[in-house]
């Protein structure tokens, strides 16, 4: 039933449907670079799964084929301000041999030696980033501009410089909400189209999932490609209500897989760790974090970070519905959602604190 997986991967090129504002917004800000000048900076942000990075690439791409705009999209996750300039520099087409352990003076120097004109760099997944010290680096080279892509604004904002913070309020900012249903079934039918065998599935059942996903893409669009698997899984020759069914909750296996698969090494052990020891309270989760935070930073070359940026990293994981939280979801513990959900890090945890939370 299915002939191309890839179509439901959210890489996938395709065009953007009911986005129209807010690609209208990314080329207000980016229509500067036609005319030689530095893009205006955008903060784009709001859930995951509905369509912010794909939006983005979509107008980036065109404007790379209008007038030869330069821009890289660097994925933040796991990623120091090293790293980053690293990736400006080595995917700018004007790109130089550097390393990433080299001093960041000599990164700086490098990278204002490949930028010659507009450059754009999307920082996606942006609020990873564990020093946004970064962008005075970034901003100190003539022509780079950025578009940070978030969850959250305010909690972006707040731990961006304040001399920074004025280049990402007022239109800068781009916010993405949900789709209705009707934008959503739009979105899933030519995936339907070219990602599967025929028509194994009716309109009324892509209302269904648009309906019950509340409006993520992603969602939505896994739970297509889930209820596929399913039928096949069943010998069925079409899918039905019951695979659309159980569908859901395998769609969402897959995105929590992909998600924690994603993250820094940092946060893979602090997953473990509330893994091991959830459920818990704040005080102990806290404890538990003090306990092994030189464990969860090591060969990170970087110090470990405070329980408040902690706390930062745990609301990221629970964002992506990787566990619940005090604050951030309805729970008064700490907890993963899926206690089968490994993630893929050795990590030893000491187990008489293990014990001790239990």
């Amino acid at each position: 039933m299915i002939k191309n997986r890839w179509v439901f991967e959210d890489k996938y090129e395709t065009q953007i449907l009911h986005r129209h504002d807010e690609l209208q917004s990314l080329s207000r800000s980016l229509g500067r670079t036609e005319h030689g000048l530095s893009a205006n900076d955008v903060l784009i942000h709001g859930p995951s799964g509905v369509g912010k990075t794909a939006s983005a690439r979509y107008m980036l791409r065109n404007l790379r084929q209008q007038w030869g705009l330069e821009w890289s999209l660097i994925e933040c996750s796991d990623q120091t301000c090293n790293g980053i300039l690293h990736e400006a520099i080595t995917r700018h087409r004007n790109r130089t041999v550097v390393h990433r352990n080299q001093p960041r003076a000599d990164l700086l120097e490098a990278l204002d030696d490949v930028v010659s004109g507009p450059y754009v760099l999307m920082l996606d997944e942006a609020d990873v980033i564990p020093d946004l010290g970064v962008l005075r680096d970034l901003y100190s080279i003539d022509g780079i501009s950025v578009i940070a892509i978030t969850h959250s604004d305010t909690e972006w904002l707040s731990r961006v410089d304040r001399n920074i913070q004025p280049r990402f309020h007022g239109d800068s900012q781009v916010p993405f909400q949900k789709y209705h249903v009707d934008e959503l079934v739009d979105i899933l039918e030519p995936r339907v189209e070219h990602g599967l065998i025929g028509q194994p599935i009716d309109v009324a059942q892509l209302e269904w999932i648009a309906d019950e996903t509340g409006g993520v893409a992603r969602w939505a669009i896994k739970s297509v490609l889930a209820a596929a698997k399913i039928a096949d899984e069943r010998h069925h020759d079409t899918i039905l209500d019951k695979d659309i069914e159980d569908s859901f909750d395998r769609a969402m296996q897959m995105i929590r897989k992909d998600n924690l698969r994603s993250l820094p090494v940092p946060y893979l052990r602090l997953y473990e760790l509330v893994r091991a020891i959830g459920p818990v309270d704040g005080s102990e989760m806290r404890a538990a974090y003090d306990e092994h935070q030189e464990m969860i930073f090591e060969g990170r070359d970087r110090d470990p970070v405070t329980w408040r940026r902690a706390w930062d990293y745990l609301a990221k994981m629970a964002d992506y519905d990787l566990l619940e939280m005090p604050g951030e979801t309805n729970s008064k513990v700490y907890e993963v959602i899926d206690p089968e959900l490994e993630a893929p890090v050795d990590f030893e945890i000491d187990r008489a604190v293990v014990g001790d939370c239990r």
